[in-house]
């Protein structure tokens, strides 16, 4: 990574979107960089003139595996590619062996993806518990009240979708590591906008989408899995393990079907050609800037967000300082959804509503002008009325 500060101005123009709208949901899907238009175009010309001899390589595939392996901080041989957070979190549901009596700790502020994963672990006996937010903050203490010596899994967010509350995953993964139990994350809203290394959150399993900070198509993403925990685990719809010396592994070597070995073995199948490509070219687009340069520059425009809206008179359930937040920053108003649509109707700004809140999200490619017309936009909307009602203490019931 480069010392040098990025150009943001130049970096912005990376993004055709950006001329016509104020994006401001990059938490739900980021707009696609011109990298990505080019990794497309060159799929299509290779399969139009070379019948897919590039486009359809496993060698490729394996060079883009190494890609997001260097951005995130991981080895290739933990990182195998998905759908999405879902399938990672699915693989993570389905394989550890648990027996009555134990129990799963989920949070309260949890995307519903991760709680439906794990529901039918409560056919067999095994307990769903969840740690409850206070004011929105997913303490250290909210969970350690929720594990006991039965405890057998741990799942979170490392970053909520809803008010962007940041939990503090070392501290957690050490928590977890000391009492033996298994932590799986929804690391989506956080690849490619923290900077910290998958190996250095204390996670076993690390589900990522790709179609938000990672500049990938929907329909592709990763997981990550500790290495030392690959072959333990035992979900029946993937490939069970072989030892890497054995005339099974040797034989697919050198093909997409090397998940016979290490994390590999958690795809079936061809993978997806196209969205490897694209997610491959957006982890080096982020690369080239550098994802510790990122982080500090959505630091800097979350906090000016969050400064906006206390001149504006807004509340937010986003805690200010900096290591419990990350890119998305809640505005709670009357009549949230009616607001979104009239700021994208009256305004071009894209925004979205979650948990009766408004949420606006940001990517390195906003400016701190982009935050000013959208706070001054939904303060002129809410007409003052944002402060009328105050927020109860759950932000959701999740559905038990």
């Amino acid at each position: 990574m480069s010392a040098t500060t990025p150009d943001w101005s130049a970096l912005r123009g990376q993004f055709p979107t950006l001329q016509h709208w104020n994006y401001l949901d990059v938490a739900r899907k980021t707009v696609p960089p011109r990298c990505q238009e080019q990794a497309l175009s060159d799929y299509t010309k290779d399969v139009y003139e070379n019948a897919g001899a590039d486009a359809w390589s496993a060698l490729n595939t394996a060079d883009a595996r190494s890609a997001l392996a260097r951005l995130l901080g991981a080895k290739p041989s933990e990182i195998a590619f998905t759908k999405n957070t879902t399938e990672g979190l699915n693989i993570a549901a389905h394989g550890f062996d648990l027996r009555p009596g134990d129990n799963i700790v989920l949070t309260d502020m949890e995307h519903l993806a991760n709680v439906w994963v794990w529901k039918h672990w409560e056919a067999k006996g095994v307990e769903i518990r969840f740690a409850k937010h206070r004011h929105g903050r997913l303490t250290l203490d909210a969970f350690r009240e929720k594990i006991d010596a039965r405890t057998r899994v741990v799942s979170t967010a490392y970053i909520t979708y809803g008010n962007g509350f940041r939990v503090d995953l070392p501290e957690l993964g050490k928590m977890c590591r000391e009492s033996d139990v298994r932590l799986v994350v929804d690391g989506v809203q956080a690849a490619g906008i923290i900077a910290r290394p998958l190996s250095e959150l204390g996670a076993d399993i690390v589900a990522i989408g790709g179609h938000k900070g990672l500049f990938g198509l929907t329909g592709s993403g990763i997981v990550y899995c500790r290495e030392d925990l690959v072959n333990q685990l035992k979900t029946p719809f993937i490939k069970q393990p072989v030892s890497a010396d054995s005339a099974a592994a040797g034989a697919y070597a050198n093909s997409q079907f090397d998940y016979v070995r290490v994390a590999h073995r958690f795809e079936g199948g061809n993978p997806n050609f196209l969205g490897v490509r694209v997610l491959q070219r957006g982890a080096e687009f982020l690369q080239s800037i550098g994802l510790q340069h990122i982080e500090n520059r959505i630091h800097e425009l979350s906090t000016a967000c969050l400064a906006l809206l206390k001149e504006a008179g807004l509340q937010t359930e986003t805690p200010d300082e900096w290591e419990e937040r990350g890119h998305i920053v809640n505005v709670l108003v009357p009549d949230a959804a009616g607001v979104m649509a009239r700021l994208r109707e009256h305004y071009r700004i894209v925004t979205n509503v979650k948990d009766d809140a408004l949420r606006v999200s940001m990517s390195f490619f906003n400016t701190e002008d982009d935050l000013e017309k959208a706070i001054w936009a939904i303060r002129k909307e809410v007409a003052g009325k944002a402060n009328a009602t105050p927020r109860p203490e759950t932000i959701r019931a999740v559905p038990l």
